[in-house]
């Protein structure tokens, strides 16, 4: 019983810390097709990411993870949101009877 709680704690402090994920793609993708003030910054917050993960700050690359990931598909929805908008007045300028 004495070993089995050993074995119990070793295995916890030897669990391996997960990586936040830095989204680069994702918010270099919005940054360039998309709305790009919010791609800025979250190629910013992804670069942060990296930044903080080398230094062992795991708990500011998470959360420079999590608003890199919101920032770029609130990019995305934005970019969507634009392109639909200019797409619908270039069909109502381009319908309209000329005066």
């Amino acid at each position: 019983s004495s070993s089995d709680d050993f074995s119990d704690t070793d295995s916890e402090s030897n669990f391996p810390l997960m990586i936040p994920q830095d989204y680069l793609g994702l918010a270099f993708f919005s940054m360039l097709c998309c709305f790009w003030p919010l791609g800025i910054a979250a190629f910013y917050l992804s670069q942060k990411t990296n930044k903080a993960s080398a230094q062992g700050d795991f708990q500011g690359a998470s959360t420079a993870s999590r608003q890199a990931l919101w920032l770029s598909i609130l990019s995305i929805i934005f970019g969507i949101i634009t392109y639909i908008c200019a797409i619908a007045a270039l069909i109502s300028y381009l319908s309209g009877k000329p005066p």
